[in-house]
Parts: C-alpha cells; sequence; structure tokens
C-alpha cells in the first residue's frame, strides 16, 4: 500500500511538472513578432469596425525550417482579444485560399508550409464589444511538429503601427 501512495505521488509530481514546464515552452510574449516553433508569426493589421462589431487581423506566417512542414491550426482554439481582454471565437479564419467558417464546425485548418514562404493568415471575429477600443492580441493554437496531438499557442500583439501611432 505504502508503494502505491508513493508511486501515485511521484506520478501527480512528475505530470504536474511537465504541464508547467510545457506550458512555460509554448506561449510566446505578445509582440507584433513572435517564432514558435520554427514558425515566425508576424502582425500586419488589426481592424476594429464599429458599426458591424467586427474585428479582422491581418497575420504573415514563414516557416523557418529548410523542409515543408504540415501547420495543423486549431480553429475553435484560435482567438482574438480586444483591448478589455475580452476573448472571441474566430468568425471566419482564412490562409492562402483555404478559409474555414465557425459554422462549418471544422476543428482544424490544414496547410503545407514551405520554407522561406509567407502566407497570409486572416482571422474575422463578430459580436465584439461595443465598449471595445480594438484588437489587441490574437491566440493562435497549432499543433507542435515534433509530437503529434500535442498543441501550441502562439500570442501575437498589435501591429507595430498602431503601437506607434497610439503613444
Amino acid at each position: 500500500m505504502k508503494n502505491l501512495s508513493f508511486i501515485l505521488a511521484c506520478s501527480l509530481l512528475f505530470i504536474g511538472l511537465s504541464a508547467g514546464k510545457a506550458a512555460q515552452l509554448a506561449v510566446s510574449p505578445p509582440d507584433s513578432s513572435a517564432v514558435v516553433d520554427d514558425i515566425q508569426f508576424n502582425a500586419i493589421d488589426y481592424q476594429l469596425d464599429a458599426t458591424t462589431n467586427t474585428a479582422k487581423a491581418t497575420l504573415t506566417l514563414l516557416n523557418k525550417k529548410e523542409v515543408p512542414r504540415e501547420l495543423r491550426l486549431n480553429v475553435f482554439g484560435t482567438q482574438v482579444v480586444d483591448s478589455k481582454r475580452n476573448s472571441y471565437y474566430i468568425s471566419t479564419i482564412s490562409m492562402g485560399r483555404v478559409l474555414v467558417r465557425f459554422e462549418d464546425k471544422q476543428n482544424y485548418l490544414n496547410y503545407l508550409l514551405q520554407p522561406e514562404q509567407e502566407v497570409r493568415l486572416t482571422i474575422t471575429a463578430t459580436g465584439i464589444s461595443a465598449d471595445s477600443n480594438g484588437v489587441q492580441l490574437v491566440k493562435i493554437v497549432f499543433e507542435d511538429s515534433r509530437e503529434e496531438g500535442r498543441f501550441i499557442e502562439a500570442f501575437v500583439g498589435d501591429a507595430p503601427e498602431k503601437k506607434a501611432s497610439s503613444l
């Protein structure tokens, strides 16, 4: 019985440490540019249309590896965050010629990223709060290239031109 308790305690400790380390490695700072899992994310433009309460975020993705890689983007995990720290699910997300709508109930957007070729990612979210001042950052969730089934989060902040103009 003591051995079983000891093994259980060690297992819980190991799982807790592993999860903490994975979460620490997976999150990049909310900057206008981030490199996560050999993919460079660059914020191009964040817009908020107050009349339709629609936010649109445009980013570019760049594969930093020397070989093509499949990007598996989690559609329901990817979110737009406004200036009041409210997060919103996407209404549409497009990458290259691939378009996924929220109503399609498609979990993933799969795309083959070629080396050193930028691909435009456009995320649209509706139902943005009327008192929001704009999009602050975008949370992108995608599958780790080294471990199938493990998903990584990348946080990309507002485009640099907007930061400079708000000062």
